[in-house]
């Protein structure tokens, strides 16, 4: 399952595999069942995983811990918890940690117009555009897939609550406080969703 050239990462979207690492770092806390099910997808949090992945995998991955915590909570809350404890495991990361030292320096709002190069850090087929809220309320957020994979009929978007619990956190460790963002529009079929971010 593995992607083995760095030609194939231009062509195939993928996921990086310190993306993986750090998402598989909550499947610990979990039941053992999960960690079989992770195990089964080629992924363990107890050895080193390759440079990229497909992104199937990372799909599936973010499914089965979604589904282990959504027992309790119910599926949008269980992807918004699991984005958030992504970001912040992420944040004390090595390249996490340097993102958000530069974040902390622009500021929120210059973060929020990073989103998509930051998000690329994780894989390279997402892509977002942000736009100012008539009357300067708050700001527009819309992730989609970049043009060149937009008709791959395989690949699959993150969540959006995944993605809203991902940037919530991000954007509270770049200074922003009581940050609120909210997803208005979700279309599957074309992987896009719309979201109104207020800080």
């Amino acid at each position: 399952m593995l992607v083995e050239t760095s030609q194939e990462i231009g062509r195939e979207p993928v996921v990086f595999g310190h993306a993986l690492e750090t998402l598989l770092a909550e499947a610990e806390v979990l039941a053992p069942h999960t960690l079989d099910a992770l195990s089964r997808l080629g992924l363990s949090p107890l050895h080193p995983l390759e440079v990229a992945y497909p992104e199937e995998v990372w799909s599936e991955a973010l499914r089965i811990l979604v589904q282990a915590l959504s027992a309790d909570l119910g599926t949008s809350a269980a992807e918004f918890l699991l984005g958030q404890r992504y970001s912040e495991r992420a944040l004390r990361s090595r390249l996490g940690s340097a993102m958000n030292a530069h974040a902390r320096v622009v500021g929120p709002e210059r973060t929020l117009m990073r989103t998509a190069r930051n998000l690329r850090t994780a894989n390279n087929f997402t892509d977002a555009t942000v736009q100012a809220l008539p009357g300067g309320t708050g700001w527009e957020l819309v992730t989609s897939p970049l043009r060149q994979f937009a008709a791959s009929m395989r690949l699959r978007m993150d969540p959006p609550h995944f993605l809203r619990g991902v940037l919530t956190r991000s954007f509270e460790a770049a200074g922003a406080r009581g940050v609120r963002m909210e997803l208005v529009d979700h279309d599957e079929a074309s992987g896009t969703a719309t979201f109104h971010v207020f800080f």
